[in-house]
């Protein structure tokens, strides 16, 4: 874990990945890197494969930029694996060009929301009746992998508690 500096919160929608992604930040003094759909995407409106595209470049490039410029802890609000799902989900593909980035991508250790949590709605957000089942496709990538995960449950302070654990660090 020495090498990773990079925490990427990932989940299903309205799971607390903002929430506790900038409380990360804060307690670790960290670069938060914010969730690029909120910056691309009009609430409300319908949207195409080549808008999430676009939103993948642009975390793809905040993500790259807080690395370069930070030299502490960097907690992105989300990742490529959330926007691989996503594509996935919705329309099927997960692109070459993006499937490439994602071998190019910084080490990372994930941090699952899970979805015990009320859902909030909001304009941007899609699958209320459907966390759980996505919960577990995100699971299922996560076990695949060979980065280091972490579930976390409950409220925010104790999932802040339990990445702080995970990292090895006193809360």
């Amino acid at each position: 874990m020495n090498t990773v500096r990079l925490l990427a919160l990932t989940g299903a929608e309205s799971t607390g990945k903002t929430t506790l992604a900038t409380r990360l930040a804060g307690h670790l003094s960290g670069r938060l890197v914010s969730e690029a759909s909120r910056d691309v995407l009009v609430p409300g409106e319908p949207y195409t494969l080549d808008d999430v595209l676009t939103v993948a470049r642009e975390q793809i490039r905040r993500e790259r930029e807080a690395l370069q410029t930070s030299a502490g802890w960097v907690v992105a609000d989300t990742d490529l694996l959330v926007i691989r799902i996503w594509l996935e989900e919705r329309f099927g593909v997960w692109p070459d060009e993006l499937a490439q980035a994602w071998q190019l991508q910084a080490p990372r250790a994930w941090i699952l929301t899970a979805p015990d949590i009320p859902w909030e709605a909001d304009p941007l957000r899609e699958n209320p009746h459907d966390r759980h089942r996505l919960h577990d496709l995100y699971r299922r990538h996560l076990a695949r992998m060979r980065e280091s995960w972490l579930e976390v449950t409950g409220p925010v302070e104790d999932r802040l508690d339990q990445v702080l654990e995970f990292l090895d660090i006193a809360g």
